[in-house]
């Protein structure tokens, strides 16, 4: 009885989350009216391809995650429906890999490091490691439990998306994550690292839309079980590899900034307070993050697994 009032609290949280989120979804877009002409924080140079205009961008997308996660969530979990166990699993999968990816990103940060003191990066890492590692831990070790994974119960017609298992579930998540990304790439001027060199504005946006979309069809096909579609998901995350890694190692985050050209009172005001995701490495989180996602590929049999 306690396990399943300890659920049902995740469902509520879960759910309260997601419905804030779809609040703010909507809601963040007016903070454009403060920044445009006119506004009470317009600077010049403000609009499409600024990093504030990006900032905003990305709340909102943030939002939308955490609501396109946080209701189902908050349902399945409230209802005690088998694919909400799974969709926990995954969730939790999902965030422990990007830990991960940003643990070892920050450690391998040498810049970022020897600017920090050593407090703060202690401070970090700390953070990482409770909230993004053993925080999704305790949530798999949880929900894999054979007393909690008993609660959880089958629909009376039992969907599709119930028979998926978590692994494959991760694999999608994880897909859509790097499709978030390269949607929120388009507001920084259409960059896309490319075997050594950024591809910016036209041409970059035509990469981007190339890659978003054949990630989109490749995760839908993982999804639905076609024998063919890991084997061409694996030789798409080399080709990410090899092109963004020559890229990030090439270019440092200062080269990228001064590639968008920003404003001004960007440069003065804005990035300085960004310094820390700025000086991350991101040939370490992209380079982590892909050979995490090929391991889980050779786990992950297309076919529905047990959890």
């Amino acid at each position: 009885m306690k396990r399943e009032i300890l659920i049902k609290i995740f469902g509520v949280l879960f759910l309260v989350i997601g419905l804030f989120s779809l609040f703010h979804v909507p809601a963040e877009f007016t903070s454009f009216y403060i920044f445009m002409d006119g506004g009470n924080f317009h600077y010049a140079g403000f609009g499409f391809g600024s990093l504030m205009f990006a900032f905003i961008i990305f709340n909102a997308m943030a939002y939308f995650i955490l609501a396109s996660l946080g209701i189902p969530l908050g349902i399945g979990n409230f209802s005690l429906k088998k694919w909400g166990l799974n969709l926990s699993i995954a969730t939790a999968k999902t965030v422990l890999m990007l830990g991960l990816a940003l643990l070892t990103s920050f450690l391998f940060s040498f810049n970022l490091l020897h600017t920090l003191e050593l407090h703060q990066t202690i401070i970090i890492s700390t953070f990482l490691l409770l909230f993004l590692i053993a925080l999704p831990c305790l949530l798999i070790k949880f929900y894999k439990d054979p007393n909690t994974k008993q609660l959880f119960k089958k629909s009376k017609v039992e969907g599709y998306f119930e028979k998926q298992s978590s692994e494959k579930l991760t694999v999608v998540l994880l897909n859509l994550f790097w499709a978030s990304i390269f949607y929120l790439f388009l507001f920084f001027k259409g960059v896309f690292p490319l075997f050594g060199e950024f591809v910016v504005k036209r041409d970059g946006t035509y990469y981007l839309s190339i890659a978003i979309f054949v990630l989109l069809v490749l995760a839908y096909l993982f999804y639905k079980n076609r024998y063919y579609a890991r084997y061409l998901m694996l030789g798409y995350y080399v080709i990410l590899f090899i092109a963004f890694i020559p890229t990030f190692l090439k270019h440092n985050s200062n080269d990228f900034l001064n590639l968008l050209n920003l404003p001004v009172y960007e440069v003065e005001k804005v990035v300085p307070a960004f310094w820390i995701p700025i000086g991350m490495n991101l040939a370490f989180f992209s380079g982590s993050l892909i050979v995490i996602q090929m391991y889980l590929l050779f786990r992950t049999k297309n076919s529905n697994i047990k959890n």
